[in-house]
């Protein structure tokens, strides 16, 4: 059954690359990128396979079991479903790949240089920690480590907080609300992981399913689902956990100290993080999400030209960014 379905997957993207993507690339010029375009394909099949689920799957599990009663035609969901496609079709992937491409390449070739070797999991336990899915959960426990100090730091100073503020805004949160985020802020996250992956010896491969894997659990989190995962919420992140998260007035501000940054809940796949560092919040109360006195209109060129204005004049009124 497996063999079948990777059979089929694999012609999938064959036919994906074949009859859209090589004829684009032959019409304007870009033959060279073939190659590049061809892996490329992978992440428009597995973003194609994410939004149907979305779409299909965890919408209609909101309809069952929701946490809120929600609005299912509010404007600001059409927005949501915009950074959606955008970022689970490779379209960003694919800006950020051909803008940093060189960047990359010279960071390869200058650790080549130093002799620095990579922290490859497969080698620290040969027979085990060489086994395929073993070593992949290493390493999505190893960058989503890195994810929880990336997200610490976005709840810390204040003109980054700015930027991720517009994360944070939407009060009628469904599966669609991941991917809800400026660009700016996307692209210097997608500069950490790469270098990350880079350094610890992630396969271009393995890096794909890390982000795909990691990706639909986070939609799957931002659900308007009432869950309780008993034990297992220990676990995972689960929805209830990060809804207070975005909380308003709980889930981005310091305890008992209203406008104060800090706030709670900041894993992003394990709360692990959160109880070492005691900033998890295992309450189970459903709370109103979105940010107070924040009210952003539900165009994307919007969200993003006054999001960045707000991180510039905050950065100009305290350089410190505190």
């Amino acid at each position: 059954m497996l063999d079948f379905l990777s059979q089929q997957y694999g012609h999938a993207q064959e036919a994906l690359y074949r009859y859209l993507i090589e004829p684009l690339l032959y019409q304007f010029g870009l033959m060279h990128w073939a190659e590049d375009a061809f892996d490329g394909a992978e992440w428009i099949l597995l973003g194609l396979i994410q939004i149907a689920l979305i779409a299909f799957g965890l919408r209609l599990w909101e309809r069952f079991n929701p946490a809120e009663a929600q609005n299912h035609q509010a404007k600001s969901i059409s927005a949501d479903m915009f950074y959606t496609y955008f970022h689970r079709l490779g379209l960003f992937h694919a800006i950020v790949f051909v803008v940093f491409a060189d960047l990359f390449f010279q960071l390869e070739g200058q650790l080549h240089d130093w002799r620095f070797e990579r922290f490859n999991v497969e080698s620290w336990w040969p027979g085990v920690t060489s086994i395929p899915w073993i070593s992949f959960l290493i390493y999505l426990i190893i960058l989503d480590f890195v994810d929880y100090c990336y997200h610490r730091a976005e709840h810390r100073f204040q003109w980054w907080w700015q930027l991720h503020a517009l994360h944070h805004s939407q009060k009628t949160m469904t599966a669609w609300s991941d991917n809800r985020n400026h660009f700016l802020d996307d692209v210097m996250r997608a500069l950490v992981f790469s270098c990350c992956a880079l350094i610890i010896g992630v396969s271009p491969g393995q890096f794909i399913l890390l982000v795909v894997v990691s990706q639909f659990i986070q939609s799957w989190q931002h659900a308007n689902l009432k869950i309780h995962l008993a034990w297992t919420k220990y676990l995972l992140v689960s929805p209830i956990f990060h809804r207070r998260h975005h909380a308003v007035r709980l889930g981005y501000e310091a305890e008992h100290r209203r406008g104060v940054l800090g706030g709670c809940n900041f894993g992003v796949l394990f709360p692990w993080w959160d109880m070492i560092f005691k900033t998890a919040n295992f309450d189970q109360q459903i709370y109103p999400t979105g940010v107070e006195n924040l009210d952003l209109p539900n165009g994307v060129l919007q969200h993003q030209w006054q999001s960045l204005k707000r991180a510039w004049q905050s950065l100009i009124q305290n350089p410190k960014g505190n």
